[in-house]
């Protein structure tokens, strides 16, 4: 998941393990039409799903017609100065 760009760093030093989390697709993005970003339940955006995962799973979504819930499983690096945080999340497909 991107999770560098933009200050989403600041956002994901926040995040919590268990944290509820949502799936939206990002219509108007240009550089990328399946875009799917990663948000609190705030708004704040810390990240995009991998491009290739978002252009298996943007039509699923858009079918869907709404955010997906999803939950921060673990949070990983930022282990030295200057070093890039990084989450997993896990979340359940729509009719699956």
């Amino acid at each position: 998941m991107g999770v560098t760009y933009e200050g989403r760093q600041v956002v994901v030093a926040q995040l919590q393990v268990g944290e509820k989390v949502y799936l939206v697709r990002d219509l108007h993005n240009p550089f990328d039409q399946n875009a799917i970003k990663v948000v609190r339940r705030d708004g704040q955006q810390f990240g995009f799903l991998n491009k290739d995962l978002a252009a298996v799973l943007s039509t699923r979504l858009d079918q869907y017609g709404r955010s997906l819930k999803a939950s921060v499983s673990s949070l990983m690096g930022g282990y030295y100065a200057d070093s890039n945080l990084g989450v997993v999340i896990k979340f359940k497909l729509p009719g699956n």
